[in-house]
């Protein structure tokens, strides 16, 4: 019987497809995938590694269902990496691929880049242009939208991917067009999720999101350098996100009762007479898009939710040590490679 190869999607370097190191079966389509390491670069990747654009909005995971609702304004912690780290001098056009609720991009707008977004998702895209008023950005994948740029003769000084690379099922494909889509001398910024992150066994465990069909990459500090070095860019640096005290609780509490999402959607849901927004927002966050007369009921779960933090307070002690450089997201930026 003849071995079947497959290939490492960031270097092409072939693996036998029977090594695989687990398999899983999505909720979603009931898809059996098994993960692969490349024994080359280190990137673990999926099989069958095909990307399902209507996944998204379908609204299986709860962001989405924040993207197409409403426009969060607090920006995550990759999305601070950039302001941060990014070299300040460099300004002009910026296009963020995968721009989701827009927050970003409003940002950027603010620290003096001229704007541009993309997303498939043509709910949020309409949600963007509906709260922030920037019309330059449009419902197309990377690819409609490469066709379009060349077409009109557009280049970007800046083009940055937040949780994007990580998604895509031709990951090289997607890397060749944003080199061609970058100005000499552009740069390319954004973030993956850190698969050596801080608990990342407990989200394994109880979040689908790291799994496909929504995630078929995982980039360690290592993987993702080599990655970009070897599709084409230099200067390639990449920080680790520190990890967040606040998100210690959340995954306690997993640890320790195991998951218990279902009885907070409901009791939020109490407050919210709505059970999107209880999906959608935290408790602290409840407190702007709710009625007044359920204002009793808010500060009520409020509580709850400090006596819950209270409980797992000394437990929280022993991850102090573990938070500097351990976070949920790996940022980098990267010039890209003339030839």
């Amino acid at each position: 019987m003849e071995e079947k190869i497959i290939h490492c999607p960031i270097c092409e370097t072939p693996t036998d497809a029977r090594a695989f190191l687990q398999t899983y079966i999505s909720p979603y389509n009931n898809q059996e995938y098994k993960m692969y390491e490349c024994s080359n670069c280190q990137v673990q990747w999926w099989e069958p590694l095909k990307m399902i654009p209507e996944f998204y909005e379908s609204e299986v995971f709860e962001h989405y269902i924040t993207f197409h609702m409403t426009t969060k304004i607090n920006l995550g912690e990759n999305h601070k990496a950039f302001f941060r780290y990014f070299p300040s001098d460099i300004k002009g056009n910026l296009l963020d691929v995968g721009c989701g609720d827009g927050r970003f991009i409003r940002y950027a707008k603010e620290y003096g880049y001229e704007v541009w977004g993309i997303d498939f998702d043509k709910k949020s895209v309409e949600n963007v242009k509906k709260n922030f008023e920037i019309n330059t950005v449009f419902a197309m994948s990377l690819e409609e939208f490469y066709k379009y740029a060349k077409e009109k003769g557009l280049q970007f000084d800046v083009i940055t991917f937040f949780e994007v690379l990580e998604h895509q099922d031709k990951p090289k494909e997607f890397l060749k067009m944003i080199k061609e889509l970058l100005k000499n001398e552009g740069y390319i910024a954004g973030s993956v999720p850190n698969r050596n992150r801080l608990f990342a066994e407990i989200d394994w465990k109880y979040y689908p999101g790291d799994y496909p069909p929504h995630h078929f990459l995982r980039f360690s500090k290592e993987s993702l350098q080599k990655a970009l070095t070897m599709n084409s860019f230099t200067n390639v640096k990449i920080f680790t996100t520190d990890y967040p005290y606040k998100e210690i609780f959340h995954h306690l509490e997993k640890k320790i009762f195991g998951n218990v999402e279902n009885l907070k959607y409901k009791i939020k849901s109490w407050v919210t007479r709505e059970e999107k927004l209880a999906k959608v927002f935290a408790i602290e966050e409840l407190n702007h898009v709710i009625s007044y007369k359920n204002k009793l009921k808010f500060f009520l779960i409020k509580s709850l939710k400090m006596l819950r933090n209270f409980f797992l307070l000394p437990f929280s002690f022993f991850y102090l040590p573990k938070l500097k450089q351990n976070g949920i997201n790996l940022y980098f930026h990267a010039k890209k490679q003339e030839i």
